[in-house]
């Protein structure tokens, strides 16, 4: 059985991730940083750790397979400490620990965040730098940046390429199905890539990705 350990497990994607991977019967482990979030991992069938990307995390990492990073400051924490930092230290630790695969799950706009609104810039200045260092890494990456995030169930259909010309929006339950799909599908494998709501099943729109272009 594949392990998978999640940073940001009880964030509103985070928690997604973990129940489409407990669902499709992955071994899941969740880092969260409060108490009362390890009994609702351990009661929707995950494994909880209690630490943030700051302190202490390791010791769930210990044997996993994937690392899937879906810890993120949102628009009221530090971008630096937790979207540039604390990624990094999750990437080291990684590398360190042997985990071959890491996903992390980042934000439309950070190739060009002069062209995003203002107020984003910081968020997304910390996020590419993260990213530059997970590309770099040697570890076998996939980098999701979705469009604006909703709290609408999923539709299962999304819009996902390299880099899409336009924004957007898309759901938090498709972005965890794109999570999952990612571990299957070897066309992700040291890829990055937009995604937003769309007209192509899940699957089908990340196999689709070797060879795409800009859209």
């Amino acid at each position: 059985m594949t392990t998978v350990f999640v940073a940001g497990a009880n964030g509103q994607t985070g928690r997604r991730i973990v129940s489409k991977l407990i669902e499709a019967g992955y071994d899941v482990r969740g880092l969260v940083r409060k108490e009362d979030h390890l009994r609702d991992l351990e009661s929707a069938g995950a494994k909880g750790y209690l630490g943030d990307l700051s302190g202490a995390f390791s010791d769930g990492m210990k044997g996993a397979d994937v690392v899937v990073c879906a810890a993120g400051a949102g628009t009221s924490g530090d971008p630096e400490h937790v979207d540039h930092v604390g990624t990094v230290r999750l990437i080291e630790q990684s590398v360190l620990e042997q985990i071959p695969r890491f996903v992390l799950i980042s934000s439309m706009g950070t190739k060009d965040p002069d062209a995003m609104p203002s107020f984003l810039k910081p968020f997304l200045m910390a996020k590419r730098k993260a990213e530059t260092i997970l590309e770099e890494s040697g570890l076998s990456y996939t980098i999701i940046r979705p469009g604006g995030l909703t709290n609408e169930p999923g539709k299962g259909k999304v819009h996902a390429a390299p880099e899409l010309q336009r924004h957007g929006r898309v759901s938090r339950d498709d972005v965890a199905a794109a999570v999952l799909a990612a571990l299957q599908i070897q066309q992700t494998h040291n890829q990055s890539f937009d995604l937003l709501e769309g007209d192509t099943p899940v699957e089908e729109a990340l196999k689709g990705l070797n060879g795409s272009v800009p859209q």
